[in-house]
């Protein structure tokens, strides 16, 4: 079988991503979800979009597809909003408490027990960042509170010398990066390795659009 039969196989109508959403935000907890279904979804979307109506028709597939995107939206939040409030109840660190005589220590985050095979591979990649997020944190106050600035010049010198790529929405004149080096110029399309600062700022400004590695 072909990969094209397979996706047609896999498509899923609005109906089912609506009866997959209605009972994840029923349910008080996380619950089982076919591991595809993320995947199913944009396979059934890429289908409909590509459906050449006119009119009326394109009208009614335009919208279906927008219920079926705001569908998975739902989905996704509302399932990583119960993973995130798992995991808190999970650690539910004591609060801090400062003292003259013992030094404050940062509450080191945990891993949580959260059942990992309810979890998509998407969700995992989100959760993944999520808990390195936390565990960065942890790092950064650790070295504060031990009197380490050498380690705190390191995560600088990190960041400093992190690029990134992007993929420019516009033309762009040569400019010279944070590091000063000479980019440029660029068409609409272009991709690019920048220096972190001078990436985000064309992000933020809708000139670019970062190209996030797996």
């Amino acid at each position: 079988m072909n990969s094209n039969n397979k996706n047609e196989d896999r498509s899923l109508s609005i109906k089912d991503v609506y009866d997959i959403l209605l009972k994840e935000i029923q349910a008080p907890t996380l619950l089982y979800i076919p591991l595809d279904t993320y995947q199913d979804i944009a396979i059934a979307l890429a289908k409909l979009k590509g459906q050449a109506y006119e009119g009326l028709e394109a009208k009614i597939r335009d919208r279906m597809a927008e219920l079926m995107s705001q569908s998975a939206q739902l989905l996704l939040e509302a399932r990583h909003h119960k993973i995130m409030e798992q995991q808190q109840n999970i650690e539910s660190p004591p609060e801090a408490s400062f003292s003259t005589t013992t030094p404050f220590t940062p509450h080191r985050p945990s891993i949580p027990s959260i059942d990992y095979s309810k979890l998509t591979d998407e969700e995992k990649y989100i959760f993944d960042a999520e808990k390195e997020a936390e565990k960065r944190k942890y790092s950064i106050l650790m070295a504060i509170f031990s009197g380490r600035p050498k380690i705190l010049e390191s995560i600088s010198a990190k960041i400093r010398s992190k690029q990134v790529v992007v993929r420019f929405t516009k033309p762009m004149e040569r400019f010279v990066g944070t590091d000063m080096t000479k980019y440029g110029p660029f068409q609409q399309e272009d991709v690019a390795v920048l220096p972190f600062e001078n990436a985000r700022s064309l992000i933020d400004n809708g000139e670019a659009i970062e190209i996030n590695p797996i």
